[in-house]
């Protein structure tokens, strides 16, 4: 991936528009917290983080938890140079046995899904106890891999060309704490 100048990226974020404040983002958060917290409630569950998008989400999620939790991380994509592809990469394969485990996915968002379902599809092979996904943003369009969905949504967002919250313009800007977009 290319290395932006930080005059380009000053240009970037002066070109943006926030579509979701901090504000409204945290209110997400808390709202997943809460549906998590009643969820795993006494089910000793481990949370898997894909990454890198998941990074971001996981770490605002998981100091709202409050039911006992392992922590294990995954690292999977399609995308080369910004460009999604058919084929699924593993970057970092779960370490865990989840056999009879109850695992819940964090991700950044539910774009289209392809690259959550296939590895949803690779986890099941693990015979986990249940495999949910939780993310912070459902996008809005009608391209979304059949007969999939994400179990917990933190909020819902437009189809445009995100970043922001876990979710990067060209490898950078993943720590803002909203979400934004290029302005059209």
């Amino acid at each position: 991936m290319a290395q932006l100048s930080n005059q380009e990226l000053e240009g970037v974020l002066s070109n943006s528009e926030c579509l979701i404040t901090t504000a409204e983002v945290n209110a997400a958060y808390d709202k997943l917290a809460a549906q998590l917290n009643l969820h795993y409630a006494g089910l000793n569950p481990i949370v898997m983080v894909v990454m890198n998008g998941g990074l971001i989400p996981a770490g605002q999620l998981l100091t709202r938890l409050n039911f006992f939790h392992r922590m294990e991380y995954i690292h999977a994509t399609r995308y080369r140079d910004n460009q999604a592809t058919n084929e699924l990469q593993w970057k970092m394969r779960p370490n865990a046995d989840l056999k009879d485990e109850h695992v819940l996915l964090i991700d950044d968002i539910f774009d289209e899904g392809y690259t959550l379902k296939a590895i949803v599809d690779e986890l099941k092979t693990q015979n986990p106890t249940t495999l949910n996904c939780c993310v912070l943003l459902n996008k809005l369009h009608d391209r979304k891999v059949p007969n999939f969905k994400a179990d917990f949504v933190g909020t819902e967002v437009v189809d445009r060309y995100i970043y922001g919250c876990g979710m990067d313009y060209h490898g950078y800007l993943r720590h803002l704490p909203g979400i934004y977009a290029l302005k059209e």
